[in-house]
């Protein structure tokens, strides 16, 4: 995961934010991905795990937007930020999931 924070690319899509990186196959997923929601923002553990597990269905259900341009044999590290200061709907994801999967394609092909 240091790889993902020190050389990969970012995408953000209110509230949330997408660090992401080419890493080695390491099993038959295209992606490896890690949710997290700031402690300090959101103090409850029961929060933060509801946070964690809308953003984990809402990558379930539309991963496919990023993972289908992604060429054969090659692996990436996902890690999804949390960034909102209230508790989201399953909605208000799924709408932030699809504007930053967007954008996540557009980093893929950026040449810069």
């Amino acid at each position: 995961m240091d790889r993902v924070f020190a050389d990969g690319h970012t995408a953000k899509g209110f509230p949330l934010i997408a660090r992401f990186a080419e890493v080695p196959m390491d099993g038959p997923a295209p992606t490896r991905v890690a949710f997290t929601v700031s402690k300090r923002r959101f103090r409850r553990a029961v929060d933060r795990n509801r946070i964690k597990r809308l953003m984990r269905e809402s990558w379930r259900n539309r991963r496919s937007v990023f993972e289908d341009v992604l060429p054969e044999r090659v692996q990436y590290a996902v890690v999804l930020i949390f960034v909102g200061k209230d508790l989201p709907s399953q909605e208000h994801v799924d709408r932030a999931m699809d504007r930053l999967l967007s954008r996540m394609n557009d980093a893929l092909h950026d040449p810069t």
